[in-house]
Order: C-alpha cells, then sequence, then structure tokens
C-alpha cells in the first residue's frame, strides 16, 4: 500500500517559512512545484509497475525544473548567478524534450519503436547537446541590466535548439499519428495531451515575447512555469477513466477566457476615459470612478460569460449542444409517458436517433425474478439480449450502481495489476465483467436504479462516429437512467391501477347486490349491472347525475344519500324502490359514508339487495308454516273434541236406561253443558285463527289501544294485586287492524296477569323502531311481567297451537297472536328467565305499504 504524502502540510508550512523570509514572490513558484510534484507522485502511485506512468512523473519534474531554472535566472543578482540557473535550465530542458517524446511514444500505448539506428544518432546528438551545455558554446554569458536579465548565446547554441525542436516536433508527430489512428477512449486521451501542450506553448510565449514587446515585463520569470499546463492535461487524461469531451473543454476556455479578455478591455477602456475626463481636477474623483468601474465588470462578467457561450454554441459547437438539448428533451417527455411499452420504445428510438449508437437494447427484469431480458420491439439497431440476474454484469450494477464502461473496466484491470505486480482478487471479478460484456458484445451498460433496486438495464453498443461516451455522455445517461426509473415506476403503478380496476369492475359488476357510489356533489360515479336490473335505469342514465336528477328529491335514493353524507348511516334497511320494468321491488338497503386518509368525506357507498326471491320464499315459507299450524291444530282440535265428545257419548248411551235415574240427570245436567262449552272455546278459537289472516287496515294511536285493553282488566289486576306501569314514548299512528292487534294485546296482558297470581308488576312500554330521514318506520310494544318466568323448553313449544301451560287452557292464544303479527308484517319475541319474569316484543311498521 503506497502512503500519500501530506501535500497539504507541505504547502502550509512551506508558505509560512516563504513569509516568514520576507520572500514573497517565490510563492508562486512554490506552489506550482508543490502541485507537479503532487500530480506526478499521485499518477506513479496509481501504477507503480505501469512505464508511462514512471515517465510522466520523470517528465513533470523536468519541466517543473526547466521552468523553475528559468525563473531563478530572471531574478538572479550576480552574472555568475545567472549563468548557472542558464546552463541548469538548458540541462532540464534536454530532460523534458526526451521525456516528452519517450512519453509520446508510450501514451497511451505502444504503436511503434524507434529503430536502433535513429536511437543511436539520437543520442548521440543528444549527448553533444549535452555536452555544450556546460560550457560556454552555448550561454557565452549572463547579462545583468536594470530592465532584466539576458544573455549572450555561444556557437554551439544551433547543436542545442536542432535537438530541442526535433525531440519535440517528433513527439508531436507521434501524438498526432496516434489521434489518427485511434478511436474511442484512447483518441480523446491523446487530444487532451496536444490540447495540453499547445495551451503549455501559448501561455508562456505571450508572457515571455508578446507582453514584454508592449512594454509589460512583470511575467518575465512566471510564463515558463505554465508549461506545466501539459503535466495537468496528461494528468487528467491518465488518471480519469471518464473524460470530458474535448468540444467541452475548448468551448469552456474559449468562453471563460473570450469573457476575461473582454472585461479587462472594458475595465481599460473605462479607465482611459476617467483619466481623460479627470485630468487636471482636484479629488479623488478618478479613484473614484475606478471603483465604480472594478463594481460595474463584476456585475456584468456574469452575463459576459452567458453571452459568450450562447455565440460559441451557435457558432462552433450547434450540433453537439443541440444534441445535449435533445437528450434533456428525452428526459421531460418520458415523464409523461405513463406506458411501458411507449416508454421503452421511446427511450430506445432516442438514443439510436440522437446519440447514433450502433446497438441497443432495453431489458427489464421478469416476472420469476430471474433473468433481466430485452423488451420486443421492432426498431433499427436493436438487440435482442437475456442475462442472468447472478451475472457477473448484474451483480456489478446492482453494487455499483453506476454506468458500467468496458474500457473503464479494462482500464482498472492494468492499473490493479500494474500496481501490485499481479493479479488481485477483485480483478478475476472484473474480468469476468469485461468477458461477459466481450461475449455479449456491449460495451455500455446503464443500470435503472428504484429504491436501490436493479430493475432495469439500458444497454448501449458504440457510437457510430467511433467517439467514447465522454463524461458529459455518462452524466446524461444517468440522469436520464434516473428519470427512467421515476417513468418505469409510474408506468408500473399505472398498469397496477388499471388492473386493479379491471379487477375490482369485474367484481362489481359479478356481485348479486346492486352497487352505486356517489362523490361528494351526490354525482352517481358508480353503478353495476345488477343495480340497473332492481332500478331499471340504464348505467349511461345515471352515471354523472345525481339520484335527485334521476328519482326526485323525495325518493328513497335521494334521501339515504342526504341522510349519509349526514352521519345517519342505514344497515339492511327494507323499502320498496319503484322500478320502470318490474314495478315496486323489495329491497334492502344498507349506506356507508366514505372518507379519506385525512377523513375527509368523499362520498357514500349503497348496497341493494333484491329481495324479491327472499319475500316469495318467505310467503312460501308462511304458507306452509300455517298449512303445518293447521295440520298440527286440526290434529290438536281432534283430541280436544273427541274427550267432550266421548263424555256426551257415554251419556247417550245410557239415556234408555238411566233416564229416570236422579244421580244419573245431576251428572248429565252438570257435565254435558261444560263439554259442550270447552267445544264452543275451540270452535271460537279456530275462527280467531282464521280471521287473523284476513286483516283490515286502519290508522290506529297505539298508546289508546293499549289503554283500551288495561281497562278491560283492570278488576282484574286489582283483585290480583298486580300493579300495573305504563311508559309510552310518542309515537305516530300507526297502520293496523285494531280488533285483531286488541286481541294479541288482551291475550298478553290476560297471560301476565294469569301469571302473578301472588300479585306482582305488569309493565306496558312503547319505544321507537327504526327511522329513515327522521321519518319513523317501525314500533315497539313490550308487555313484561313479574312472574315466575318460562323454562327454555317450555319456550321452544309456546306458540304450538294447542300447547298450554295452564288447566282449562285451549292453547291457542299465543299462536293466534303470533299469526295476527305476522299479518301485520311485524315480529313478536319474547324473553324470559326462571324467577325473573318474561317479557314479549311486538315490532311493527307504521304503514303496512312500502315505501
Amino acid at each position: 500500500m503506497t502512503v500519500r504524502p501530506p501535500f497539504f502540510l507541505f504547502g502550509g508550512f512551506g508558505s509560512l517559512l516563504l513569509i516568514l523570509a520576507h520572500k514573497l514572490e517565490y510563492l508562486f513558484p512554490f506552489y506550482v512545484g508543490l502541485a507537479a510534484l503532487a500530480m506526478g507522485w499521485l499518477v506513479w502511485a496509481a501504477a507503480p509497475g505501469k512505464r508511462i506512468n514512471s515517465t510522466y512523473l520523470f517528465l513533470t519534474l523536468a519541466l517543473y525544473s526547466f521552468a523553475l531554472s528559468l525563473f531563478l535566472f530572471s531574478t538572479a543578482r550576480f552574472p555568475s548567478e545567472a549563468l548557472f540557473w542558464l546552463r541548469a535550465g538548458a540541462i532540464f530542458g534536454l530532460a523534458t524534450s526526451v521525456a516528452l517524446f519517450y512519453f509520446a511514444v508510450l501514451f497511451p500505448k505502444v504503436e511503434s519503436r524507434p529503430t536502433l539506428a535513429q536511437l543511436a544518432l539520437w543520442g548521440t546528438w543528444g549527448g553533444l547537446a549535452l555536452g555544450i551545455s556546460f560550457t560556454g558554446l552555448l550561454f557565452e554569458k549572463a547579462v545583468i541590466t536594470p530592465d532584466g536579465n539576458g544573455f549572450n548565446l555561444g556557437l554551439g547554441s544551433p547543436i542545442y535548439l536542432f535537438f530541442i525542436l526535433t525531440t519535440a516536433g517528433a513527439a508531436i508527430q507521434v501524438l498526432r499519428r496516434k489521434q489518427r489512428l485511434y478511436f474511442g477512449a484512447s483518441r480523446l486521451q491523446v487530444g487532451y495531451v496536444i490540447l495540453g501542450g499547445f495551451l503549455a506553448l501559448t501561455v508562456p510565449l505571450l508572457c515571455n515575447l508578446v507582453l514584454p514587446v508592449l512594454g509589460f515585463n512583470q511575467l518575465l520569470g512566471y510564463g515558463p512555469f505554465f508549461l506545466l499546463t501539459l503535466s495537468a492535461f496528461g494528468y487528467y487524461a491518465i488518471l480519469k477513466h471518464r473524460l470530458m469531451s474535448l468540444e467541452i473543454v475548448i468551448r469552456q476556455i474559449t468562453v471563460y477566457a473570450s469573457s476575461a479578455l473582454l472585461s479587462v478591455l472594458l475595465f481599460l477602456i473605462i479607465v482611459l476615459f476617467g483619466q481623460a475626463y479627470f485630468a487636471g481636477r482636484p479629488g479623488f474623483g478618478l479613484l473614484t470612478f475606478s471603483a465604480f468601474d472594478a463594481l460595474l465588470i463584476a456585475i456584468i462578467y456574469q452575463p459576459l460569460v452567458s453571452i459568450a457561450g450562447r455565440v460559441a454554441d451557435r457558432l462552433f459547437f450547434r450540433g453537439r449542444y443541440d444534441y445535449r438539448n435533445t437528450i434533456l428533451k428525452i428526459s421531460r417527455e418520458i415523464a409523461s409517458v405513463i406506458k411501458i411499452e411507449g416508454l421503452t420504445k421511446l427511450i430506445a428510438m432516442s438514443f439510436v436517433k440522437t446519440m447514433e449508437v450502433s446497438e441497443i437494447s432495453f431489458l427489464l427484469l421478469d416476472r420469476e425474478r430471474e433473468h433481466f431480458r430485452s423488451i420486443p420491439m421492432s426498431i433499427p439497431r436493436y438487440k435482442r439480449i437475456e442475462i442472468d440476474v447472478e451475472s457477473p454484469i448484474v451483480s456489478w450494477l446492482s453494487i455499483m450502481q453506476d454506468v458500467l464502461v468496458r474500457d473503464e473496466i479494462e482500464d482498472e484491470i492494468d492499473r490493479q495489476t500494474a500496481h501490485t505486480g499481479g493479479a488481485l482478487a477483485g480483478t478475476s471479478d472484473l474480468e469476468e465483467v469485461r468477458d461477459e460484456m466481450d461475449r455479449l458484445g456491449i460495451p455500455v451498460w446503464v443500470p435503472i436504479i428504484s429504491k436501490e433496486q436493479l430493475i432495469g438495464i439500458i444497454a448501449l453498443g458504440d457510437k457510430i462516429s467511433g467517439d467514447i461516451m465522454t463524461a458529459e455522455d455518462i452524466g446524461l445517461l444517468g440522469t436520464l437512467a434516473s428519470q427512467t426509473a421515476v417513468a418505469l415506476d409510474n408506468a408500473r403503478l399505472y398498469a397496477q391501477v388499471v388492473n386493479m380496476k379491471d379487477y375490482n369492475e369485474e367484481i362489481l359488476q359479478s356481485m348479486v347486490s346492486g352497487v352505486m357510489t356517489v362523490d361528494q356533489k351526490e354525482r352517481i360515479v358508480t353503478f353495476n349491472v345488477m343495480a340497473e336490473k332492481i332500478t331499471g335505469r340504464k348505467i349511461i342514465e345515471v352515471l354523472g347525475k345525481s339520484c335527485e336528477e334521476i328519482w326526485g328529491e323525495d325518493s328513497l335514493l335521494n334521501r339515504i344519500v342526504t341522510q349519509s353524507f349526514k352521519e345517519h348511516c342505514f344497515n339492511n334497511h327494507e323499502a320498496v324502490l319503484p322500478s320502470s320494468e318490474r314495478g315496486a321491488v323489495p329491497v334492502s338497503i344498507a349506506s356507508t359514508l366514505l372518507r379519506d386518509h385525512d377523513g375527509k368525506k368523499i362520498g357514500v357507498l349503497i348496497t341493494i339487495l333484491d329481495l324479491t326471491e327472499i319475500k316469495q320464499l318467505e310467503e312460501k315459507v308462511r304458507r306452509a308454516d300455517k298449512l303445518a299450524a293447521l295440520a298440527t291444530m286440526g290434529a290438536g282440535m281432534a283430541h280436544e273434541i273427541k274427550n267432550p265428545l266421548s263424555s256426551m257419548k257415554v251419556f247417550a248411551q245410557l239415556l234408555p236406561t238411566r233416564f229416570n235415574d236422579p244421580e244419573y240427570r245431576k251428572k248429565l245436567e252438570e257435565i254435558l253443558p261444560r263439554e259442550i262449552d270447552r267445544i264452543d272455546r275451540i270452535v271460537e278459537s279456530l275462527l280467531s285463527f282464521a280471521r287473523a289472516s284476513a286483516l283490515t287496515f286502519a290508522p290506529v294511536k297505539i298508546d289508546e289501544l293499549l289503554d283500551e285493553t288495561i281497562a278491560d282488566y283492570k278488576e282484574q289486576a286489582k283483585s290480583a294485586k298486580v300493579k300495573v306501569e305504563k311508559s309510552y314514548a310518542s309515537l305516530p299512528p300507526i297502520e293496523v287492524d285494531r280488533g285483531q292487534l286488541s286481541q294479541v294485546f288482551s291475550n298478553l296482558v290476560l297471560n301476565a296477569l294469569q301469571a302473578m297470581p301472588e300479585g306482582g308488576a305488569l309493565r306496558v312500554m312503547t319505544l321507537e323502531g327504526d327511522r329513515l330521514d327522521g321519518e319513523m318506520k317501525t314500533i315497539k310494544v313490550v308487555v313484561s311481567d313479574s312472574g315466575p318466568g318460562i323454562s327454555k323448553e317450555t319456550q321452544k313449544r309456546l306458540f304450538d297451537p294447542f300447547y298450554t301451560t295452564k288447566y282449562g287452557g285451549t292453547g291457542l292464544g299465543l299462536t293466534i297472536s303470533h299469526s295476527i303479527v305476522d299479518g301485520h308484517r311485524g315480529f313478536i319475541d319474547l324473553e324470559s328467565e326462571i324467577g325473573k319474569g318474561t317479557s314479549f316484543t311486538i315490532s311493527l311498521p307504521v304503514r303496512q305499504r312500502g315505501g
């Protein structure tokens, strides 16, 4: 493991020493030297075993040494000192030219080497140049003048200059030839070195030739340090995997250089104008004017950069930046696509047309989550591939979550191998990734990441032009992939919503109940097929309209919706709905108030159950019950009548022989009327049971009817020491058969009194029942006693015909009462517990017609 030197610590310590020594003019050379050392060391440390990295380190140190020697020459105070630094600079210049040529041959890879003859000639000439560098043949003497230090060249200087120029020219020729031959990343790397070399020559020439001619000599000693621009560009080209496009770099240099030049020129023009205007005038007008001038330049500099950028794009980089804008436009477009098929096709077509890649594939994870498969589509240059989720490429993309480029993998393998002198454990993994990329023939793999998971891959071939994927391209691909991930999530969510909607719609239309939902404005938004059958209204007629528009303001459904929004929901409410096709349809309605996650009311859900078949079944059951009751009653009646008839038959048979027997006559007078009365009571009960099925309804105040019944038994209650307690609710008149219902109440009150021979309490209550839209639909009547109660076994048979627990009873009272209540569409319930009394509850509808 290579230890990184503390460059920042060196910089701080060196700066402090120079400041304390009052050598501020040496700060810039010191910082440049520190930067050169850092760049050289970092490149060498990245792969110590590679010759190109070692050559770069030597080239950088030689360049800096050459520049530092010239700087020290320019600051020397004595001729001997100046001459020493001149000759040192000459030696470092030779080293720089040799290192530059060797770097050109090696970078980025060796294509051809000089022949032995060429090397011999070059070495001889270089040795000769080196030899004269130590003598007066190159520099005769150094001259110290107030205008700057100078020198006189010796007779051997042409030999030195020829070697320097031919060596540098050969290096440039090698790099130019490689730029023509190479493609992709190698070509771009060479381009960076050439651009760095151009800038490395331009700035020193400007500082040491152009500006001195204009009378500006302050930068003479600093110009050579800009030769290290070559090292900076070389550093970027060697270490950076994802290189920026040279066009972008040139554009940025052009834009900022032109903006700076315009700003300086504008500043100088304004200053010259101020000098002319304030000349000879007292005060600090010129100083204030100059301050405002500087402030103005600071304000307009950024707009100048923007203007220069637009001009450069229009004149020199039109195609390049139209392409970038196109990619950004695509990014916006994919956000609006909600179907996966359209989304993938849009992206694939955009890459083929805009980036001009040789091939493309769009892969998504299959349902089994075992493979990434290309989505089928028919577009030019589309490649169908399949890759396992355990493959090296997928593993790399899942872990790194970054764009995978084959050239970068190859560089990393070379770096690791060179760094260690052999293969590392991780190198084999990279080699597997590289080999799989070669097998599939795809050099660029863009991961689509959603929630830290790899959900898709965009696989791209090389550009048809041969250009590499630059840093801007990779950045744009990453942005596009991120937006694609969002779009894919949206598309999948949309598909899930559509599928769920279809699924819910299928369930809705298959339900045996009618289902209707309304929104917060009471407009119908859901209306299934069964609701259509029940109401007789077509789905197309009701959707988007309110219940009031369809059925009227006073309609049952409209009132249910209104009350439900007031949080008065209904559960199993039986009513009758009018239908244009079926007339009055008996239904059971339930409503639910719908709310969003914040609890805000958003609608009402109404379910409508068609009770037609149920009511028909109930009627059949009722008829069957009556037939069964009649059968039971017939059997019981035969038994009940047969007993008195048997007694009467015996007396009739004895009549001829014992007519004159006083004892016989006495028993005949006692038994015969009693048995006849018993038969009469049975027949009368049968007539009452028959009348229970023929009811005549009229409005009756239930509390008045109860008072009449209680009054009939007032004396009996008093004699039995039974206290009568009444509790009546405020109830509307209800539609009943007065006589029949009075018989029911009489039977219940009489049973209660007979159950309390030793006294007790008789409680008669009326209660409200169900309500709809504020209107009462049912009432309840409760008759309770404090008698001994009824056992569970007896309760089961209490309503059976001829079943009685009282001496002399017919056993038809509760049977007839149950039949009368049932004829009123009501219910009679029994609650009793031994030792705590008995309670009968009768539920009756207020009106006998539905609504």
